[in-house]
């Protein structure tokens, strides 16, 4: 029989007790040996984890006094464009003044050949009532004749200096556009460089908040390493009790066995939770490349949305330009009507005073004279047509500028929307990578369980990860066919709206075209008018018969030419 108090039998008989309770004390006993090493790792990647967030922290901050330089940059750009708007308003004042000084002398003159003009007449009538005085009376009229030519070269010269000025407003209206187009510039780039300074500091945030997290998981490790080292020398004390307990090599051997099987299927366990980690990462990283390019065409819209605004401002500057030239030629148009209409009547007062006889040379020559006039007022109704025709090609132009702006709207509104939807696909992102970091944390807590010879890995946690990633894969894929077919639209009426402008760019061309024959036929008809006057009153001069003849056929010859 066997002694109560001895751990072993008698000699001769076999001990049939059971010296492991089961196959998981056993591996809890000798697991520690097998898992040191991946332990050692955990913490190397959790190290090395802290110091790539670190890097990241220190990029980023660099990024932001980038930006920072950059947005002062931008201020200093916007305060010398502003400066310089500042200049341009004094300037466009300061021309304003001597624009405003020109056509005061303008109308002096004016004026005064109006006043020489009304002192000839009575000349001319006393001339006919009275032979008395005729040299005295020519002499009057040779002296208000240089008089009026004095003044008609005053009145060019202050036409030339008025088209000056015109071209200086012109010169500081180009340059006032052109600052305030860069003060919008400037203030666009600081806008977009505080939203990326926003972004920047948010991830500058999340990042610190993941090197806390990292800090925290680490001591963690620390910890459960020097727990792991107290639990590994306890195990090594019970083993070698064990050890000098049990001496019998077949135990050992099916223990070794048992062990050896249990080590393979945790490994196949492992290799299995392998292959599915980096399955859903390929996923993700192919989630995470396409809504990369999909963040890359809405910038790439952006862009052209940008470039249609600008296209749209400067139809506007356009338009405003043709109807100041449509207003000017307005204004030209009514007088050279006046001036086609006195010009009118003075030839028919003039035929009144001193008609030819028919027959005689003076009839050739005023029948030269009355066509001219008739050509001049047949001129005058073309111009009057064009001008109208032109007014009505403007108003077709400004009917389709309106278009064009609310389609541009439009297609903001459509940018905007687009923008929401890419937004709503960078928090899917965010979303699975942190359920992505979650199976990661479930892998590493896989690594941990090898001590107690278990998987702490529910089946319904597993298929809830699995079903996530599906549905996250399909978000992705419709977001995707979303903002394609968007965009697809956007290039559509993008491409319609080029057509049109370059529609309304030729529209304008034509314009400009009519504006200057109008402008030409004005000047004819005023050029006409003076050359006219002149041969009028050269032949009213009393000289010889054959004189006057001689010169109003010159003048005749002249104005055919």
């Amino acid at each position: 029989m066997r002694k109560v108090d001895s751990p072993r039998g008698e000699v001769g008989e076999i001990d049939t007790r059971v010296p492991f309770q089961s196959v998981k004390a056993a591996v809890s006993l000798f697991g520690e040996v097998a898992v040191r090493r991946d332990r050692f790792a955990v913490k190397r990647r959790s190290s090395e984890n802290v110091f790539e967030k670190e890097t990241q922290l220190i990029l980023a901050q660099k990024e932001l006094c980038k930006l920072k330089k950059h947005v002062a940059s931008a201020e200093t750009t916007k305060a010398k464009a502003l400066s310089d708007l500042e200049k341009a308003k004094e300037t466009l004042e300061s021309l304003t003044t001597k624009l405003n000084n020109v056509r005061e002398s303008k109308e002096s003159a004016i004026k005064a050949a109006e006043a020489v003009r009304n002192m000839g007449k009575p000349f001319e009538k006393t001339l006919s009532l009275k032979a008395i005085g005729y040299e005295a009376w020519k002499q009057e009229l040779e002296n208000a004749r240089n008089e009026y030519t004095t003044k008609v070269a005053e009145l060019d010269s202050s036409k030339q200096e008025l088209t000056k000025i015109r071209q200086d407003f012109d010169a500081v209206l180009e340059a006032k556009l052109a600052a305030l187009q860069a003060t919008g510039e400037a203030q666009r780039s600081a806008k977009l460089n505080s939203e990326r300074i926003g972004e920047l500091s948010e991830e500058i945030a999340t990042m610190k908040a993941s090197i806390e997290q990292l800090k925290l998981a680490s001591a963690q490790n620390e910890t459960q390493s020097d727990f792991y080292k107290t639990a590994k020398e306890e195990a090594q004390k019970k083993l070698e009790a064990l050890k000098n307990e049990y001496d019998d090599p077949e135990l050992i051997q099916s223990l070794d066995s048992k062990l050896a099987e249990t080590s393979a299927e945790i490994e196949v366990l492992q290799e299995q939770m392998k292959k599915i980690h980096a399955s859903k990462m390929d996923s993700v990283k192919l989630l995470t490349s396409e809504l990369k390019e999909a963040t890359k065409t809405l910038q790439d819209v952006a862009a052209e949305e940008i470039s249609l605004k600008k296209l749209v401002f400067s139809l506007r500057t356009e338009l405003k330009q043709v109807k100041k030239e449509q207003d000017e030629l307005k204004d030209k148009k009514q007088a050279a009507e006046v001036l086609a209409f006195n010009l009118t009547g003075e030839m028919q007062k003039s035929a009144e005073e001193a008609g030819p006889q028919p027959g005689t040379v003076d009839a050739n020559v005023f029948y030269m004279k009355s066509c001219k006039i008739q050509k001049l007022q047949s001129e005058t109704e073309d111009a009057k047509r064009e001008a109208e025709e032109m007014s009505r090609k403007a108003q077709e132009l400004k009917q389709e500028a309106e278009a064009s702006r609310a389609a541009a709207e439009e297609a903001e509104k459509k940018l905007e929307l687009v923008l929401e939807e890419a937004k709503a696909a960078k928090a899917a992102e965010q979303k699975a990578i942190k359920e992505m970091k979650i199976i990661s944390d479930v892998q590493s807590r896989l690594s941990i369980s090898k001590f107690s010879g278990k998987i702490r890995m529910s089946k319904e946690e597993f298929e809830s990860l699995n079903g996530k990633v599906k549905e996250y894969q399909e978000l992705a894929e419709k977001k995707e066919a979303v903002i394609m077919a968007e965009l697809q639209g956007m290039y559509t009426r993008k491409n319609e709206l080029d057509i049109k402008v370059e529609a309304n760019l030729k529209s304008v061309e034509e314009t400009k075209a009519a504006m200057e024959t109008a402008l030409w036929y004005a000047e004819m008809a005023n050029s006409a008018k003076v050359a006219i006057e002149r041969e009028l009153r050269r032949c009213r001069q009393p000289d010889s018969t054959s004189s006057p003849i001689s010169n109003c056929s010159d003048n005749s010859s002249m104005l055919s030419i």
